[in-house]
């Protein structure tokens, strides 16, 4: 069985720590990949050669998502080159400072509109055609704390509770042109950033583990496999569901 259908998967923030593990893992399926990058050109290259290594279709684009036309004209660039998208991934977003609600800057409000949650409709506005010209999943990268709220994240749990509801939506109007769309609510990762933010916060790296049933970080590999699972046809009945990867802390 073809898990998945003709073209490849488009994946917006595909050179962060998380977006790469999601081409990677495309790749391994032998799901030809696109991604995009905002600055980190030297990564987006870095991982472009890695795939192309592995005898897979690859293209990287730079791209501000805050601007709907840029978002538009990259992915229909990387359908032509793929022969068409089966899957739309987003896994993007800023930079995460922890700060309490009532510290954090309008700024940075207006960074987060922008690059997370404009991007991610951005992303959905200008992929849907695609998708439904293949009947095809999108797929979002969200946070645990929409269950369990995190003192001090409430930026990243106010914005990605945004895009929680915009995939319910797309489920629910998209699922006639045989469109499915799912979320996937992260938990703490092994990424360099968290890594950068216990060192110099030893009291969360503590608190952490403890509090995880699994007592331990996820890996990204284990982020990615839940991503590829829901844009395959494996997932064909699942849409409009948020796939909580956290080793069990929201419970």
């Amino acid at each position: 069985m073809n898990e998945f259908g003709s073209g490849g998967v488009f994946v917006l923030g595909g050179s962060g720590e998380l977006g790469s593990a999601i081409c990677r893992m495309f790749a391994q399926r032998g799901v030809p990949v696109a991604f995009s990058y905002n600055t980190n050109a030297l990564a987006a290259g870095a991982l472009a050669e890695e795939i192309a290594r592995q005898g897979v279709d690859v293209a990287s684009y730079q791209l501000n998502a805050a601007h709907f036309e840029a978002v538009a004209t990259v992915l229909g660039a990387a359908a032509d080159q793929l022969g068409g998208l089966h899957s739309i991934v987003y896994a993007g977003g800023p930079p995460f400072t922890p700060e309490f609600f009532s510290r954090v800057e309008s700024s940075t409000w207006q960074t987060w509109l922008e690059q997370d949650i404009l991007a991610a409709i951005h992303l959905a506005r200008a992929g849907l055609p695609h998708l439904r010209a293949s009947r095809g999943a999108f797929a979002a990268l969200s946070t645990y704390q929409a269950n369990q709220i995190e003192v001090r994240g409430g930026v990243s749990a106010i914005a990605k509770g945004a895009i929680d509801r915009m995939i319910a939506v797309i489920a629910k109007e998209e699922g006639r042109y045989g469109v499915r769309a799912n979320a996937l609510r992260c938990g703490w990762i092994r990424t360099e950033t968290n890594h950068k933010l216990f060192s110099a916060l030893p009291q969360i790296a503590e608190k952490k583990h403890n509090s995880i049933p699994l007592g331990r970080l996820g890996d990204p590999d284990e982020v990615a496999e839940a991503v590829v699972f829901l844009c395959s046809r494996r997932a064909g009945f699942i849409t409009g569901t948020t796939l909580t990867v956290d080793g069990g802390e929201s419970l």
